[in-house]
């Protein structure tokens, strides 16, 4: 004789189990925002000064993260230069789109090549003409070591003079950098029409 068994209740019912989903993607995007917040403020208040592995000093911290902003800092800009700020972009984009989920499904797909375009924003920056403050405490350009390294290389490469090498090298990479970056932080040409409609 066969026995029917009564299938056991889900312990959330679906639209709580939906609404728990959403909370925790907004805690995501809200924990993302401050992650960026943080980063930006690190890059932002950068200083060469300031004590770090690289720098011993007894000098005040000016990092307004403190002496860990100043010791995470201060291999970044070495590295990567001013495209340390895409450590404060990415997170903040992908944060806004969590808390008003607008296409945060992309964000696995995308993220990945998030490495990329901080390589293509140090390149960018490395085509750059630093100041003459930035020149007078740093030993390399805008793009950190990385950013210097690969354009010197391509620079030797290319069959032009270095000059004009240069400018074009400047060009393509500003726009390498806006597009590939829209696509890592997650736009879709609807989204980028209608952001150009409202420009």
């Amino acid at each position: 004789m066969a026995y029917q068994t009564r299938g056991r209740d889900p312990f959330l019912d679906p639209g709580t189990a939906e609404m728990i989903e959403k909370r925790g993607k907004e805690l995501l995007g809200l924990a993302l925002i401050c992650l960026a917040g943080m980063a930006g403020a690190m890059v932002l208040s950068y200083t060469p000064d300031d004590p770090s592995w690289m720098s011993a000093t007894d000098a005040a911290v000016h990092n307004w993260m403190g002496r860990p902003g100043a010791a995470i800092a201060a291999p970044l800009f070495m590295i990567l230069g001013w495209g340390a700020w895409g450590l404060a972009i990415v997170p903040a984009a992908w944060g806004v789109r969590f808390v008003l989920h607008m296409g945060h499904a992309r964000a696995t797909g995308r993220l990945i090549f998030a490495p990329i375009w901080l390589a293509l924003l140090s390149m960018y920056a490395a085509t750059l003409a630093p100041g003459a403050e930035w020149a007078a405490t740093h030993s390399f350009g805008l793009g950190g070591l990385f950013g210097d390294t690969v354009l010197g290389t391509v620079l030797g490469v290319l069959p032009l003079d270095a000059d004009l090498g240069l400018k074009l090298l400047s060009g393509g990479m500003a726009v390498a950098v806006l597009v590939f970056g829209a696509f890592v932080l997650g736009f879709t040409r609807p989204e980028l029409r209608n952001i150009g409609r409202f420009l």
